[in-house]
């Protein structure tokens, strides 16, 4: 039996306890969700962002909306994150309301950035609807216990589709994925 039908969990580099080789579905690590938030997307450069709304620059606070550099916070806690769909502005690579709302739990241990303790507290990230923009700066980061607070919610990332430059390797394989795709559709 290979290593990836016994499930041996896998990142570049080293071991992860928390993702499976055969995994399509998964809360991302503190690097994935940073980078989707913060990273500029400018494809040479490796600057980041301070907001996830693209600026270094605090978003303007909303109570709910879509409105580019917004985002939901500073509001009284009694009332409550925005609904999904209503979170805030885009970040660079169009992921919405990415900070504030609720605090967004990832797969990174807060204490091990190498994902080696199981026990370990999950860093969170993206503030909360009722703090200030402070807490969603590209600088600020938490931990909490797995279901020990409200205000706190997770986003699921995916493994994206192989890209055609990965699938030219030769003939029958593009050929062999373009028959899938077909197949699929």
């Amino acid at each position: 039996m290979d290593r990836q039908q016994r499930g041996s969990p896998w990142t570049l580099g080293g071991a992860d306890p928390f993702r499976n080789a055969a995994t399509h579905y998964f809360l991302p690590s503190e690097n994935e969700w940073y980078k989707a938030a913060y990273h500029k997307n400018d494809g040479v450069t490796a600057d980041y962002w301070s907001y996830a709304t693209g600026s270094d620059t605090a978003p303007t606070a909303v109570t709910s909306g879509t409105t580019p550099g917004t985002a939901v916070y500073d509001q009284p806690a009694g009332q409550g994150p925005a609904a999904v769909d209503q979170s805030g502005g885009l970040s660079p690579y169009g992921i919405q309301g990415q900070t504030g709302n609720v605090y967004q739990w990832m797969e990174t241990d807060y204490s091990d950035p190498g994902n080696g303790d199981s026990s370990g507290d999950r860093g969170i990230r993206g503030g909360i609807w009722f703090n200030s923009s402070t807490l969603l700066q590209s600088s600020s980061r938490d931990s909490n216990a797995s279901g020990s607070s409200g205000g706190i919610g997770f986003r699921v990332a995916s493994v994206p589709e192989p890209s055609c430059a990965v699938l030219i390797l030769s003939a029958g394989v593009v050929r062999l994925a373009r028959r899938r795709h077909r197949a699929a559709l």
